[in-house]
């Protein structure tokens, strides 16, 4: 694997599955899968606005669905809203992206 490389998403709706997550590096490990970032992502949240922004600075249409946040246990979901902050960012910066929540 390129340590520099991003893997291409190839999928929409892209899916980050959080059921079953139970602390922190659980949940970086599925948001750096998910996004296909790369083996330098920092797992720390502006690491994943910033690989984020690489991933998705084209202007093509993708749909994020996030699934199981509400299902994490509260510390976790405490420690994972900056997530839900940079993904309202991440729309407003790039329209022709929407992430729905389930």
């Amino acid at each position: 694997m390129n340590y520099y490389g991003y893997m291409p998403i190839t999928t929409d709706p892209v899916l980050l599955n959080l059921d079953g997550c139970k602390d922190w590096g659980g949940l970086h490990q599925r948001i750096r899968k998910a996004f296909g970032f790369p083996d330098y992502y920092g797992e720390n949240w502006d690491a994943m606005w910033d690989c984020l922004t690489d991933v998705f600075l084209q202007p093509v249409q993708r749909h994020i669905v996030v699934e199981g946040f509400d299902a994490m246990p509260q510390g976790l979901r405490a420690y994972a809203a900056p997530m839900q902050e940079i993904f309202s960012d991440l729309q407003e910066k790039y329209p022709w992206v929407s992430v729905t929540y389930r």
